[in-house]
């Protein structure tokens, strides 16, 4: 009982903590590219387990996904996750695979810009169609 009574203590610290944050120490604003990204995409992925890289990958990823959709390329895309709890642990497995099928068309692109939310630990990135 008394484990939870300090638990709950820290919590609401934490809270409060979260919420006298100002927009001053908010970190860098929020781009204008993720809700108008022009002719590119902007796509995002949250924490990844296998650290940046492989979150880096996801966001790359998703923003082609997108931006090969709107130049009539044909994506089949499935993801499976297994999750499995025993006792007090839980894991999951996840596996993605993408098929992509272009006919006569090419299709480029570029990462413009990439930015990391401070808040949230989402990193975003921008693709634009390459020249």
């Amino acid at each position: 009982m008394r484990l939870v009574k300090t638990l709950c203590v820290a919590l609401l610290l934490l809270l409060s903590a979260c919420a006298s944050r100002t927009a001053v120490d908010a970190g860098p604003a929020r781009p204008a590219w993720i809700e108008n990204p022009g002719d590119g995409v902007s796509a995002s992925a949250a924490y990844h387990v296998r650290g940046k890289q492989a979150q880096e990958e996801l966001a790359i990823a998703r923003a082609r996904e997108e931006f090969a959709k709107r130049y009539g390329v044909v994506i089949s895309s499935d993801h499976d996750v297994a999750q499995t709890t025993v006792n007090d642990r839980m894991s999951s497995v996840s596996e993605k695979s993408i098929r992509e099928e272009v006919r006569d068309r090419e299709v480029k692109a570029q990462v413009k810009e990439k930015w990391l939310d401070p808040a949230t630990g989402a990193l975003w990135v921008w693709v634009v169609p390459s020249e």
